[in-house]
C-alpha cells in the first residue's frame, strides 16, 4: 500500500510538472513569435524589385495580399503557418514598401500574376502552395490557370468578383455595377488630390457601415501606404478570366469565406466551384471578408489541414 501511495504521488507530481512545462513552453513560444522581426528582402522579377518576408522551412507557401494591403497583412499568421511550411509573404508590384504615385501602365492583375510566377521561378521554389485573399485571390487564380506546373495547392479566401465570371447572374451584375461606380468615385477623389476621401469611400463601401471611423490608426497607415494602387485597380474590371480559364486550374483548390462575408463573394464562390475540377469549401465562423484577422485560429487550421501532405 505504501509503495502504491508513493507511486501515485510521484505520478501526480510528474503530471503537475508536465502541465507546468506545457504552459511555460506555450508562453515561451508566444514570446518568441512576438519578438520575431521580419527581414524584408527583395528579388528582381520582370524588371521590378519585389519585396517579401519569409519564415520556416518545408514546402513553400506563398501568401498574396488583397487591395490596399501588402506583406504586413500576413505577419500575425506567419508564426503558426511556418510550423509546417516555408511561408513567404510578398508585396505585389507598386504596393508597400514602394510609395507609388499611380503613374505608369504596369499595374494589372495579369502583370501581378506574371510577377508571382517569375518570383517562384527566380527563387527556384518548384511547385508551391499558393494562398490569395480578395484581389490576391484573383492573382493566385491567374497564376494557377496560366502556370499550372507552379502550383500544388491553391487556397482562395474570398477572391474578388470578376465580371467575366458573373455576367449571367443578374443579382451579381447589379452588385458589380455598384462596385464599379464606387471605384470610379474613389479614383475621382485621387484625381482631385484627395486620397483620404478615396480611402474612406472604398473602405466604407467594402466593409460598411462607416468602418473607417472604427479603423485603428495603425491599419489606416497601412491603407495610406497603398492608397494610390486604387487608381490602378480600376482596370481590374476588364480582366478576362472565365469558366474556361478556371477549368485550366489542375491543382486542388480550397475556397474559404467568412460567415459574414458580403453576398458578392458567395456568388463568386459558386461560379468558380461550378468550373473547377477539384474544389473544397471552408466557412470561418464569426468573421467577414477579413476572416484571417477576425478568426486567425480557424483560418490557419483550415489552410494547414488542406495543404498537409
Amino acid at each position: 500500500m505504501a509503495i502504491h501511495s508513493t507511486m501515485l504521488a510521484s505520478l501526480k507530481y510528474l503530471s503537475l510538472l508536465t502541465f507546468v512545462a506545457v504552459i511555460m513552453f506555450g508562453h515561451a513560444r508566444m514570446a518568441v513569435a512576438n519578438q520575431w522581426q521580419p527581414q524584408v528582402k527583395t528579388v528582381r522579377v520582370n524588371n521590378y524589385d519585389m519585396a517579401y518576408v519569409e519564415r520556416g522551412s518545408g514546402v513553400p507557401l506563398i501568401l498574396v495580399h488583397g487591395s490596399l494591403s501588402d506583406y504586413r497583412t500576413w505577419l500575425p499568421l506567419m508564426a503558426e503557418l511556418s510550423e509546417t511550411n516555408r511561408t513567404i509573404a510578398i508585396s505585389l508590384r507598386h504596393y508597400y514598401p514602394e510609395q507609388w504615385d499611380g503613374k505608369g501602365d504596369d499595374f494589372s492583375l495579369n502583370q501581378h500574376a506574371d510577377d508571382v510566377a517569375a518570383f517562384i521561378k527566380t527563387l527556384n521554389l518548384g511547385a508551391v502552395d499558393l494562398l490569395g485573399h480578395s484581389r490576391g485571390g484573383v492573382v493566385s487564380m491567374l497564376v494557377a490557370s496560366q502556370y499550372p506546373e507552379l502550383v500544388n495547392n491553391l487556397v482562395l479566401a474570398d477572391p474578388a468578383p470578376l465580371w467575366t465570371m458573373l455576367s449571367d447572374n443578374t443579382k451579381a451584375r447589379k452588385l458589380l455595377e455598384t462596385r464599379k461606380s464606387i471605384a470610379k468615385k474613389t479614383v475621382k477623389f485621387y484625381q482631385q488630390g484627395n486620397p483620404q476621401g478615396g480611402l474612406e469611400t472604398f473602405v466604407n463601401y467594402v466593409a460598411g457601415p462607416k468602418p473607417w471611423d472604427k479603423t485603428s490608426e495603425k491599419k489606416r497607415n497601412t491603407l495610406r501606404d497603398n492608397s494610390w494602387t486604387q487608381v490602378g485597380q480600376l482596370q481590374d474590371f476588364e480582366t478576362q478570366f472565365d469558366c474556361r480559364s478556371a477549368g485550366k486550374i489542375s491543382s486542388r483548390v480550397l475556397m474559404i469565406t467568412g460567415e459574414r462575408s458580403a453576398p458578392i463573394y458567395g456568388y463568386m464562390h459558386s461560379a468558380l466551384q461550378s468550373c473547377l475540377k477539384h474544389s473544397n469549401n471552408a466557412l470561418i465562423a464569426d468573421a467577414g471578408h477579413m476572416m484571417f484577422h477576425a478568426n486567425p485560429t480557424a483560418f490557419t487550421f483550415e489552410v494547414q489541414e488542406f495543404i498537409a501532405p
